[in-house]
């Protein structure tokens, strides 16, 4: 009954084997040699770290089940778990091919596995196929916006379900025809088994053949299909997973603008990319998790980062061949100039472009570790560096920053006003070692409700007793607007002025208020030469609290809803300490509104959009509807200058000012402390 027991058969089916596998070779060699052309530094540091990860987001499939769209997950997740159990199967077939009775070790039927696995194959198989009938169902059907409708994706679905019932039909006959084999064992095998019971030999015989044939055929064809379809996560996502970045966690790839081989800043061509963006572009699955949580998709701007990843990758596969001429002259260049459209421009809005907040919502809600900021700052330098082509608004930023030293264009000599009237001691009058040096900010120094932040930092520390000085007029700007704009040569001229600045002085300990001061000099200026330990005014709030240091007097009781920072939680992990802090004063009720923590909203200002126009409806408003319809609260707390400033323009706007309020953690623990 085997289906290849003949000479003429075994070889039509090497033959068939060997010409998928041939064309899959080539098919993916084709996209390797993209990598390949790509830059970029190889990731094999940490490989047990990184295979932990591989375990954890890969096979465990930790962010797909993610309780935001759980019921999703569980159907993926199921399918993915069964796609796996059936595929060593089909290697249990190709190899009785060959070799009769064939198995994995420790599977066959005497193995320790053998048995556990014939019923746990079965169960995922009947599992999977009712997955793909309720994809196909949603699909169909309830049809989600955030899911990309194509026949690529119908017909994926059409042959992940071939291979459940031709698996399930070649089973059964071996058991309707008597075949001494495992699968005796197997519960769908004695199903089908016996409906075929009685059938004639022959046709029992002539369907088993027909159903393995099919199986085997379906499951080559199904790999070779791989490279060229969106489901070509298949195959890349164990190595997405592997290779995710393991830096410090908000970093932008540095440019080193001395060197005079560079010939293009930023990306304006999709081969400009790294070879892992190149990766991350290939292993998109297309379920819309990102667009789901992207704040600018949210508020109808020109901004889908799953349909940037869809155009991206449209646009490098018609871009291949070109590319693999490059490569394969030697990189003196391709020997016509690749006749398309640009990249940034043409395949990637400039609106599209300008509108991201990078806040990494997407990013965070990626189930294979996409990233996209990178992606979005690459695009927005070369359009500031090479084609001086941005927002007009960001015109007066970057003179204010050259010429001034901050955003708004206050005189330098202003950065000292804020603590008009408090004894703060200065860095340059220190004689000894200080323990914390507090990097005021441009916002804290010159926007009215971040200087209120700052006094009642400053009431808090005295408090305490704190060690603590102020660096005063020898700030200037982190330069962090200026990076995320793309502006790098303007970011590193004046970050290297703060780290020369602040290697002169002796201090333990960093304190900023401002979570992107914070992200910046934490986590950027190490490329610089300035490696810092450095606190977030919230932590060290709590880690005084936490010590006894500080004491409350009565307090009206107030609800409060916090607000979380991107650059303060999604970017660096901070999410406890401001809560903590708000929850240790007395008659404080804190309520969380929907979108929180990990899953917090934008304000709309970072990515340098605090600088820049933006048209209706406007993120901050989003923001602020969710906590006044969601929550009982009568003050939005945030613990970022920025995120005040939007949220409070938001209530403004909205109409809300006798209703809610904006303050900040430091602020409310500030008017709580006892006399």
């Amino acid at each position: 009954m085997a289906p290849t027991d003949t000479l003429l058969a075994r070889t039509l089916f090497t033959l068939i084997l060997f010409g998928f596998l041939g064309t899959f070779y080539m098919l993916m060699d084709r996209r390797i040699k993209v990598l390949r052309a790509a830059g970029g530094a190889p990731r094999f540091d940490h490989p047990w770290k990184r295979f932990l990860g591989v375990l954890t987001y890969w096979l465990g499939q930790r962010r797909i089940l993610d309780r935001r769209h759980l019921g999703a997950g569980i159907m993926h997740s199921l399918i993915f778990w069964g796609f796996l159990a059936v595929s060593l199967n089909s290697i249990h077939l190709i190899g009785r091919v060959y070799v009769p009775g064939f198995h994995l070790p420790l599977f066959g039927p005497g193995g320790p596995f053998g048995l556990p696995y014939i019923i746990l194959r079965d169960a995922f198989e009947v599992v999977v196929l009712a997955m793909v009938l309720v994809a196909g169902f949603r699909r169909l059907v309830l049809r989600p916006e955030r899911i990309t409708l194509s026949g690529d994706a119908a017909f994926v679905l059409t042959m992940i379900g071939t291979l459940m019932v031709t698996d399930f039909i070649a089973n059964g006959t071996l058991v309707a025809a008597g075949e001494p084999t495992g699968e005796a064992y197997s519960f769908m095998a004695a199903f089908v088994g016996g409906m075929l019971a009685g059938w004639d030999p022959a046709t029992v015989s002539a369907v088993h053949q027909s159903a393995w044939w099919l199986h085997l055929i379906t499951l080559l064809f199904f790999l070779t299909y791989l490279p060229v379809s969106k489901h070509f996560h298949v195959i890349t996502s164990v190595f997405n997973v592997y290779f995710r970045d393991l830096e410090r966690p908000s970093v932008l790839p540095m440019m080193d603008l001395e060197d005079e081989s560079l010939d293009h800043y930023g990306v304006s061509q999709v081969e400009h990319l790294g070879w892992k963006s190149i990766l991350d572009i290939y292993t998109c699955t297309e379920c819309g998790r990102c667009q789901d949580a992207c704040p600018a998709y949210a508020t109808e701007k020109p901004l889908s980062p799953k349909k940037v990843n869809e155009d991206m990758r449209h646009h490098l596969y018609e871009k291949t061949p070109w590319i693999i001429d490059m490569l394969e002259s030697g990189g003196d260049g391709a020997p016509v100039a690749f006749d398309g459209p640009a990249l940034v421009g043409e395949v990637i809005a400039d609106e599209t472009v300008w509108s991201c907040t990078t806040c990494k919502a997407c990013e965070q809600a990626c189930p294979l570790l996409i990233k996209f900021v990178d992606r979005f700052v690459g695009m927005r330098r070369h359009l500031v560096l090479e084609e001086s082509r941005f927002p007009a608004e960001l015109t007066d930023l970057f003179k204010n920053l050259e010429n001034r030293g901050n955003p708004w264009g206050n005189p330098p000599t202003d950065r000292e006003a804020w603590a008009e009237g408090l004894s703060v001691p200065k860095m340059r009058d220190a004689e000894e070692e200080v323990e914390y040096v507090i990097f005021v900010g441009c916002a804290g120094a010159f926007d009215r409700n971040a200087q209120k932040s700052m006094r009642a930092l400053v009431k808090i520390l005295d408090a305490a007793g704190v060690n603590y000085a102020v660096l005063g007029k020898e700030e200037t700007c982190t330069g962090d607007p200026a990076r995320r704009a793309g502006n790098e040569y303007l970011y590193q001229m004046m970050a290297m002025q703060n780290v020369e600045m602040l290697n002169a002085h002796r201090f333990k300990k960093v304190v900023t208020s401002c979570p992107h001061c914070y992200n910046t000099i934490r986590n950027e200026y190490p490329q610089l030469g300035g490696d810092y330990a450095v606190v977030h005014h919230t932590e060290l709030i709590d880690e005084l609290l936490a010590s006894g240091r500080l004491t409350f007097g009565d307090q009206a009781p107030h609800t409060i809803t916090y607000h979380d920072s991107c650059y303060l939680g999604r970017h660096n992990g901070i999410f406890d300490a401001p809560r903590n802090a708000l929850t240790a004063i007395p008659g404080v009720t804190l309520e969380e509104m929907p979108r929180a923590r990990e899953n917090g909203f934008c304000c709309g200002a970072g990515g340098a959009r605090m600088w820049m126009d933006e048209a209706k409806p406007r993120v901050n408003r989003n923001r602020v509807d969710e906590a006044a319809t969601k929550t009982n609260a009568d003050i939005v707390c945030t613990a970022c200058p920025f995120c005040s400033v939007m949220i409070s323009d938001g209530i403004k706007a909205t109409g809300r000012e006798e209703a809610l309020e904006t303050r900040d953690v430091a602020q409310i623990v500030a008017d709580a402390l006892a006399d």
